[in-house]
């Protein structure tokens, strides 16, 4: 490997060059690294300090091992501005990503009287989530809105379209507020299983509420995020 009198440890060097390889490309996201015997020789170091470096990466979100299958080059985190009222399928647009959103479960006026109260409710209606960036997992939501409300938008919605985008186009509304909490803690045994995370692995969880230009409500989404798929940024 070369600059070897670089000050840095030499695990350190090696991860520099594994991600600049991700970066550039030589490492292309979703693919797998090549096999420990061929990153010592191209780096001429050993194995010790290959799975020292690969367990930063994979630490840093960048990699994550797969068992009997390798080491996965994960994709980079997305970046959001939490005052930003673009919904999911208009951020991952806007990076040339591909959006999807999988209905695990639809419930039609389900018993959450707090939650129609502050969405306002007539005919609440929940849809639990599963949002993919490219068909891999990244956020579990669970929507609320008012069904009586926007009745054209729930069959857009049971059928895996964006919210926000059949909000402007069925019901002609633009958002115009949102306010977010923000939390961090560690997922559930069955978010887990979904999101594919560890239970050492940190999560987001947002609330997110968001309003029309008179301050009605729109909707309630309740946000799951791998803390190590996103970063959030707050725009002053």
């Amino acid at each position: 490997m070369e600059n070897q009198a670089n000050l840095l440890p030499l695990y350190e060097q090696v991860r520099r060059e594994i991600l600049a390889g991700i970066e550039t490309g030589q490492f292309a996201e979703g693919s797998f690294l090549p096999p420990e015997p061929e990153l010592m020789a191209r780096y001429g170091v050993s194995r010790i300090t290959i799975r020292r470096a690969i367990g930063e990466l994979c630490g840093d979100g960048r990699l994550q091992r797969q068992q009997g299958r390798g080491t996965l080059v994960m994709p980079g985190k997305v970046r959001q501005t939490l005052v930003s009222l673009s919904g999911f399928s208009e951020t991952m647009d806007g990076l040339g990503r591909k959006a999807s959103h999988r209905i695990l479960a639809r419930t039609d006026n389900p018993d959450a009287p707090a939650i129609r109260a502050r969405v306002q409710a007539e005919a609440l209606i929940r849809f639990d989530r599963l949002l993919e960036d490219d068909g891999r997992p990244m956020t579990l939501e669970t929507l609320w809105f008012d069904a009586a409300r926007f009745p054209d938008v729930v069959e857009t919605v049971a059928a895996g379209g964006s919210f926000f985008a059949a909000l402007r186009d069925k019901a002609g509304i633009e958002p115009a507020h949102a306010e977010r909490q923000i939390d961090v803690n560690l997922a559930s045994a069955s978010e887990r299983a979904i999101l594919s995370v560890s239970a050492a692995q940190p999560v987001y969880r947002i609330e997110k509420i968001v309003t029309d230009a008179e301050g009605r409500p729109l909707a309630l989404s309740q946000l799951v995020t791998p803390s190590h798929l996103v970063t959030y940024t707050i725009k002053s």
